[in-house]
């Protein structure tokens, strides 16, 4: 890059970060481009081609800004203005509205990682019989710190909902629980499909020889609710 061509870039940048100031700060900017003017000497062409196109996108971006904020209609004046007025699609408001996302009132996020939070119905018997498999009443400590709640715990340190009441439980109890559900559906699945495979061998052998020969060798066999391919 040649030097004269240098000298008028970082000329332009200088005047951009110049403008950016406040009359009563312009003591502070000169200083604050003299020392610019002494980093900048000791830059290398490619960084110092960096530094100028990055001032001078900041200043692009704020004349854009400045754009769309001038070609906004002015706010109304909302001491005088009544509800007829507002909705009146003819006159040019700038009303921006405010959107209210729904937060998921239902979600928590706990502190200790090895536990699930939950939730059950406030019926004493019901949360009798989950005290008594090792579930246990969430208060404010087990919260993560960095989550925000979307409810307040009530004056027992409760955190409640509607009918239902949070609870935690160490992943051991929950998984094992909800493992031993799968378990059992997935037995009462096979002995059906031990049924069906029968029944569905029995017309194969007679209407497809073929294609009955194909699974009792092993060629093709039948889905297993368990996760494998044949049923036994």
């Amino acid at each position: 890059m040649e030097s004269a061509e240098v000298a008028e870039r970082i000329k332009i940048a200088q005047q951009t970060a110049q403008q950016q100031v406040d009359a009563g700060a312009i003591a502070g900017a000169k200083q604050t481009l003299e020392e610019t003017g002494k980093q900048v000497a000791t830059l290398s062409g490619e960084d110092l081609e960096k530094e100028i196109n990055r001032i001078l996108g900041i200043k692009a971006q704020k004349d854009r800004d400045a754009k769309i904020a001038a070609a906004k209609p002015p706010e109304p004046d909302w001491a005088t203005l009544d509800e007829v007025q507002a909705t009146n699609l003819n006159l040019p408001f700038n009303v921006e509205v405010i959107e209210h996302e729904v937060p998921a009132y239902m979600d928590i996020r706990l502190k200790d990682p090895e536990y699930v939070a939950v939730w059950a119905n406030r019926d004493q018997r019901r949360l009798g019989e989950l005290f008594a498999q090792g579930y246990e009443i969430l208060k404010s400590e087990h919260i993560d710190s960095d989550f925000k709640l979307p409810l307040r715990f009530d004056s027992e340190n409760c955190y409640t909902y509607m009918d239902v009441i949070a609870l935690r439980v160490h992943k051991r109890i929950l998984f094992a629980k909800r493992r031993r559900v799968v378990e059992k559906s997935v037995y009462q699945l096979r002995a059906l499909q031990a049924v069906a495979k029968s029944k569905v061998q029995d017309k194969m052998d007679t209407e497809d020889p073929l294609l009955g020969n194909a699974f009792r060798s092993g060629r093709m066999g039948f889905y297993d609710a368990g996760g494998g391919v044949d049923v036994d």
